[in-house]
């Protein structure tokens, strides 16, 4: 992107501050009135029309990178709030590109040591638990042999406790699903876009066409909310990407399938930012609870409103402390359902909430309950 495209973009925000709320018409308490975990936590110009002034100057020559502009920009968990938002019924400001785009352009010696670390780590592991799924009768993916196939993304490629449970519900199904396990795929996720490898992630996104097309598949079930956002987003196959959220919704429809009561208490759902936001997948949790008869009680800031868990972009790693204070922000809502129990659907909302979770709620993975509801009886994968 040219400056002057940068440029162009950022002259979109009038900086309204609309995105910093939530739209609805009752605020059951003041500290659910905003929204950008930025906003909640830090001042003006970590806001996202902070940001877009940010990248308005730099566009402009009117201000040159340096420690605080990095410090700014690397704050913002790329949550995607603020884009989406926008493009509601507002002047659209496509923020979502711009902060990657920024990410790109801020010179290396600014990077985050942390954020270029994740990112790197990115390839495929020498011995990965893929193994385990033939247990469940998934079978390597080759030409024409598997046209569904699970991505062994890096949440779950050596994670052989979750890979079992996922390898059990598959089962279930009665579905027949492939991997590519003795050659695994490229383990993309949004940690590329957070640090600003851009080409990168675009040639992994090709490696990967490649196989899929040359394998003839032409679906594939995602764990890592992440990896889905950007496989949905810069992949140039035709193969359709769904959750493994999606995939266990679809499943309980069949009234072949029987489920048996899980005992988790009054439950609530974070939303994670790449399944909602950047997937545009809300519904599939939800069948989910529905079909399994849970006790659902939804936070005030929920669905296409709900807030980060605040490890995006990278402030997991790089600024764990500011990611605790962001999980806080989310915790006095949680608290305040009443739940007993958080379900997730995303390994790092499930860490970061994790690490500032109260005593007297639970946490768990929606895709646990539903094996659990489906008769597995393993130690639930602590994701």
């Amino acid at each position: 992107m040219t400056k002057d495209e940068l440029l162009e973009k950022a002259l979109c925000c009038n900086r309204c501050g609309t995105c910093r709320g939530v739209v609805q018409d009752e605020v059951p308490d003041v500290a659910f009135s905003t929204q950008c975990p930025c906003s909640m936590t830090l001042f003006g110009a970590y806001e996202p029309s902070g940001l877009m002034y940010l990248a308005r100057a730099i566009a402009q020559g009117d201000l040159k990178w340096n420690d605080d502009l990095a410090k700014i920009l690397y704050s913002c968990t790329m949550c995607g709030y603020c884009d989406d938002f926008c493009q509601r019924g507002y002047r659209h400001t496509p923020c979502k590109v711009i902060l990657e785009e920024l990410r790109v352009i801020i010179p290396e010696k600014l990077k985050p040591a942390a954020i270029k670390k994740q990112a790197g780590s990115l390839d495929v592991p020498r011995a990965t638990k893929l193994g385990v799924l033939t247990k469940y009768g998934i079978v390597e993916a080759s030409a024409g042999k598997s046209a569904v196939v699970l991505f062994g993304d890096n949440t779950i490629i050596s994670n052989a406790a979750k890979l079992e449970e996922i390898g059990f519900i598959i089962q279930k199904s009665g579905k027949k699903v492939g991997c590519f396990i003795s050659k695994p795929l490229p383990p993309v996720s949004a940690a590329l876009l957070s640090g600003g490898f851009r080409k990168e992630l675009e040639a992994a996104i090709a490696a990967i066409d490649t196989r899929l097309e040359a394998a003839g598949v032409k679906t594939v079930i995602v764990y890592n909310p992440e990896s889905l956002s950007v496989l949905k987003r810069f992949s140039r196959s035709n193969v359709e990407f769904i959750s493994i959220t999606r995939f266990c919704a679809d499943m309980l429809k069949s009234k072949k399938i029987k489920t048996k009561k899980v005992k988790i208490g009054k439950v609530t759902f974070q939303d994670p930012c790449h399944l909602g936001r950047y997937s545009k997948e809300y519904a599939a949790p939800r069948e989910i609870m529905q079909r399994l008869g849970l006790d659902v009680v939804e936070m005030w800031r929920t669905g296409y409103n709900s807030l980060c868990c605040g490890a995006g972009g990278g402030v997991n790693v790089n600024r764990p402390d500011l990611a605790k204070k962001y999980a806080d922000n989310r915790w006095q809502e949680i608290k305040a359902s009443g739940a007993q129990t958080l379900l997730t659907a995303c390994v790092f909302c499930n860490a970061n909430l994790r690490q500032a979770k109260p005593k007297n709620v639970a946490m768990v993975d929606i895709t646990s309950v539903v094996a659990q509801a489906l008769g597995y009886t393993g130690k639930e994968a602590r994701s």
